[in-house]
């Protein structure tokens, strides 16, 4: 009886469902469908440019009122960096402190409904002051300023640079120093010096913006000198390639380094991350262990081989005495003195001899097997002879190996006023005011060279590229007159041994810059 119940109780259920009066709303609208199209995978911004981007929005009502717009970057998926704007093109300039990879979203919101959609994008913010040609001089103020010849896409050049860092004037500019690996992102480790006698600070590497706190005091430990007097002027190693590499490719990586600076007191700070764990330093190094207290002010050259930094010896030199030194273990706060063979054609002490120095550079040469390049001085002696010392600062034990006689046809080699040694043939241009020559030095074929077509203005910076492009012989020329300022030119030495002509490099040649004193490589951020 109950089995009979149930039956004609479920069939009778759909007939009062039938029945039952549904007060419910029923009066249904259309989802407002948005289609998102126009943006791209992935976009390359760069910092202190403007991002344009203009996608098509169709909604269903056609009405592009109808809904709500939001541009947002994030990191990774999910962590929102900021809200770049709201309308439905995006104009905008990015302000982010690291140039990294980040996601682009637009989010679209129908204001009736509230239903989202969204479309994203690849976005890699870079910075057109991670590559290209850092120049440090003077303004019409003799003032130290800076510009960059940013080579990141097109060739823009960033005047002003020093001016509006936020430092204060500074004085007598020296140079710049990029320390650190591409891949390296701890700011401990990788720094943008900007170095003038009247004050040196690392910069913000995104930016290049300055910090009178950030100086060399906050990162040195010594106990011997009031650190915030402590103005480094030359700082050790350069950038070695195009892709920003520093150090060794085989014993130093950007987290395993060796670093030496040189002070306007001369005195020298050296360091090794495995000693320190950072970019740290300990007392003064510009001593000898038999005259601890005694600090031996340095002239403001490191000779070391650019190539491969890697043993963390270099040498130095003593102006008092007259007398190259060399530091050779990161593990000492002391450097010794040098020997000399029985049979050397010269002395590492120059005083032995009557002779003193006038120059040093670090070259890529590598006659004599010298496989990380090679390093030369200009000497001279009480009479006013000069000579070209040619050797190996590589390791504990630096080998000396040419001496080359400066010929009496080198026409006021005595006067120069800059000095550049090719690291590809025999051959050291200099400049006396506005004139350029070519000395080639190779034994018994000496030949002396004159470029009158240069240019008639003043010449204020001879440099080969020893940081670039190894495989080239590129010598960058600056000159500058009041009228229409500086001028920065780069040329290629060519490979005839007979012969020493120069040929100006296309699209290489920029004006309207500041006096410049020094130039160096950037290749990273």
């Amino acid at each position: 009886m109950k089995r009979s119940f149930i039956i004609i109780l479920t069939a009778y259920i759909p007939f009062l469902s039938a029945c039952y009066k549904d007060k419910g709303n029923y009066d249904y609208h259309d989802i407002n469908d948005v289609q998102i199209s126009g943006i791209a995978a992935s976009y390359t911004y760069v910092l202190g440019t403007d991002l344009h981007i203009a996608p098509n929005i169709q909604t269903k009502v056609n009405d592009i009122s109808s809904v709500n717009c939001y541009w947002i970057l994030t990191k990774g998926e999910s962590t929102i960096i900021d809200t770049l704007g709201r309308s439905p093109v995006l104009d905008t300039r990015i302000n982010v402190r690291a140039a990294d990879d980040y996601r682009l979203w637009l989010r679209v919101i129908d204001k009736a409904s509230g239903v989202a959609f969204k479309a994203g994008a690849k976005l890699t913010v870079s910075t057109l002051l991670s590559t290209g040609l850092l120049l440090i001089g003077t303004d019409d103020n003799s003032n130290a300023e800076a510009e960059f010849i940013s080579m990141v896409k097109d060739t823009v050049v960033f005047h002003n640079m020093l001016s509006k860092s936020g430092l204060p004037t500074l004085r007598d500019p020296m140079s710049f120093a990029m320390l650190g690996g591409r891949s390296d992102t701890n700011a401990n480790i990788i720094r943008l010096w900007v170095l003038t006698k009247s004050g040196s600070y690392y910069l913000d590497r995104n930016t290049m913006a300055g910090s009178t706190s950030r100086k060399f005091a906050n990162i040195c430990i010594t106990n011997e000198i009031n650190r915030d007097a402590i103005t480094p002027v030359v700082i050790m190693p350069q950038v070695k390639d195009r892709a920003g590499g520093a150090g060794s490719s085989t014993t130093i990586t950007p987290t395993t380094f060796c670093r030496a600076a040189i002070t306007t007191d001369g005195d020298i700070f050296a360091t090794h991350s495995f000693l320190t764990g950072g970019d740290y330093y300990g007392n003064p190094i510009n001593r000898l262990s038999t005259n601890y207290p005694k600090r031996i002010k340095a002239a403001p050259y490191f000779w070391y081989p650019v190539i491969n930094y890697g043993s963390g010896a270099f040498m130095w030199f003593d102006p008092e005495n007259q007398r190259f030194m060399s530091y050779s273990n990161f593990a000492y706060d002391y450097s010794t003195t040098m020997t000399d063979g029985a049979t050397d054609s010269y002395s590492w002490n120059l005083a032995s001899q009557n002779r003193s120095l006038v120059y040093g550079e670090n070259t890529r040469n590598t006659d004599y097997g010298s496989t990380n390049g090679n390093s030369f001085a200009i000497v001279k002696d009480n009479t006013g002879q000069h000579y070209i010392y040619q050797f190996y600062a590589n390791g504990a034990s630096p080998v000396k190996r040419d001496l080359f006689t400066v010929s009496p046809i080198a026409t006021d080699f005595d006067k120069a006023n800059f000095y550049a040694f090719s690291s590809k043939r025999p051959v050291i241009f200099y400049s006396v005011g506005n004139r350029l020559y070519a000395y080639d030095y190779n034994k018994g074929l000496e030949k002396f060279y004159q470029f009158p077509e240069l240019s008639t203005d003043e010449i204020t910076m001879l440099k080969f590229d020893t940081q670039i492009d190894g495989g080239t012989n590129a010598l960058y020329v600056a000159t500058y007159n009041a009228t229409t300022k500086g001028r920065l030119r780069r040329y290629i030495v060519g490979s005839n041994p007979n012969y020493v002509d120069i040929t100006p490099v296309d699209k290489s040649d920029w004006d309207g810059l500041i006096k410049i004193k020094d130039m160096n490589w950037r290749g990273t951020n």
